[in-house]
């Protein structure tokens, strides 16, 4: 009986540890330095209650009986979280921003009391424009804002589109070198072959993009 409560009451307190651990956000993103003496610390602990549980008091040989399997199965939950982490941590920082730039949008008046901002980081998949202009007033009903990139030849370049200026994320799949100009115009939905396809040429914030 008392074999039985002790195997719960582990069991339940390994069980508590991992689901802890896998909660933390933190985990998942950077492991902390403290994780693995942890881990260590709490496999070495459970170990020692194994060894020190009296067999006689416990109903002999069975006393261990129990206590195998569930150290086996911690350890095969951590070497899955350790494992979980280490190929996020890598898929994390897969691609790092090399170039960047970030800069004011000015208002054309297009749009009255309006501005913004924009950040601009290189990555090897292209342009990563972070956009934030929270006095863009929403579109909807088949308008909305794209931004375009022009480049030093005179090319326009959409980068995407949106409803609201705030908490924006485009792409441009071009180096930023190239680039001498950013904009933000109004826009409505057209079909495949109308001219509408192409900027409406209603600019509404624009900036200068140094390289």
């Amino acid at each position: 009986m008392n074999d039985s409560k002790n195997s719960d009451n582990l069991d339940g307190a390994l069980d508590a540890d991992i689901v802890a651990l896998l909660a933390d956000a933190s985990t998942w993103v950077e492991p902390p330095s403290g994780l693995s003496d942890r881990v260590v610390a709490a496999v070495r602990s459970e170990t020692a209650f194994g060894d020190n549980s009296d067999p006689v008091s416990l109903g002999a040989a069975p006393s261990r009986t129990w206590f195998r399997p569930a150290l086996v199965g911690a350890t095969g939950a951590i070497a899955f979280l350790f494992g979980g982490i280490i190929v996020l941590s890598a898929l994390s920082g897969a691609e790092i921003g090399t170039d960047a730039f970030s800069a004011e949008l000015t208002s054309t008046g297009l749009v009255s009391d309006v501005g913004g901002n924009i950040d601009v980081t290189s990555f090897e998949s292209g342009l990563r424009i972070d956009l934030d202009a929270p006095g863009l007033p929403r579109r909807d009903d088949g308008k909305f804002y794209e931004g375009w990139m022009r480049t030093a030849d005179g090319d326009l370049l959409p980068v995407g589109t949106f409803h609201e200026g705030s908490n924006v994320t485009l792409w441009a799949g071009v180096e930023l070198d190239r680039i001498e100009l950013f904009m933000i115009t109004l826009e409505e939905a057209a079909g495949g072959n109308d001219p509408g396809q192409g900027s409406s040429g209603e600019v509404v914030l624009r900036t200068a993009i140094r390289s």
